[in-house]
């Protein structure tokens, strides 16, 4: 029996329960923030809207803890969206399973069908559902006492690149000059 092999497991395990911990509180206060609509990630558009004093608490922490923050956002979206996908498969795998022993003929009692439904979960392939692929997406800070059209409300916008974990960040007054400035010069044209 070799002690400090079973010493190194049980740090391992226990640096494991640390990390799992951590990443569910960290999962739990962004879900909390969604619910509180602090957050808002547009899934379709890759576009995140975060909430002006949420973001200036953040950011005046610094940009290190500005760059966590907006990848831990991401990796909690993505993590949504691998669970949606997984039990998206596992439900189409289980009506398969189900619709192929009903159409065999055979009179299918409710207790059976729970049963298929488990004996289908639990053989699925782990591998069946791909990853979502790491893209950058869009953040914007809204201010939350603006009044007007939404346009009016965007104080900075940005962009964030998990794979890089680069972000860049602009004040919406100084991309609406810029916009102006471009038109301005295309007319001169």
């Amino acid at each position: 029996m070799n002690i400090f092999k079973k010493w190194r497991e049980y740090r391992a395990a226990k640096r494991k329960k640390k990390e799992l911990r951590q990443t569910s509180r960290v999962f739990g206060h962004i879900e909390q923030l969604t619910k509180s609509h602090m957050l808002i990630w547009d899934l379709k558009d890759r576009r995140l809207f975060i909430a002006q004093p949420l973001a200036m608490v953040m950011l005046s922490r610094g940009a290190e803890a500005w760059r966590n923050f907006l990848n831990n956002v991401y990796l909690y979206h993505v993590f949504c969206l691998q669970q949606q996908q997984w039990d998206q498969y596992v439900l189409n795998l289980q009506r398969k399973a189900v619709a192929e022993r009903v159409a065999s003929g055979i009179k299918v009692k409710p207790g059976e069908l729970d049963r298929i439904r488990r004996a289908v979960r639990d053989g699925i392939n782990k591998d069946g559902v791909a990853l979502p692929p790491i893209e950058a997406f869009d953040f914007y800070i809204i201010a939350d006492n603006a009044s007007g059209d939404a346009q009016a409300e965007i104080t900075f916008v940005g962009e964030y690149n998990p794979e890089t974990r680069l972000f860049d960040m602009a004040s919406w007054e100084e991309v609406k000059a810029a916009v102006q400035e471009a038109k301005k010069n295309t007319e001169k044209e």
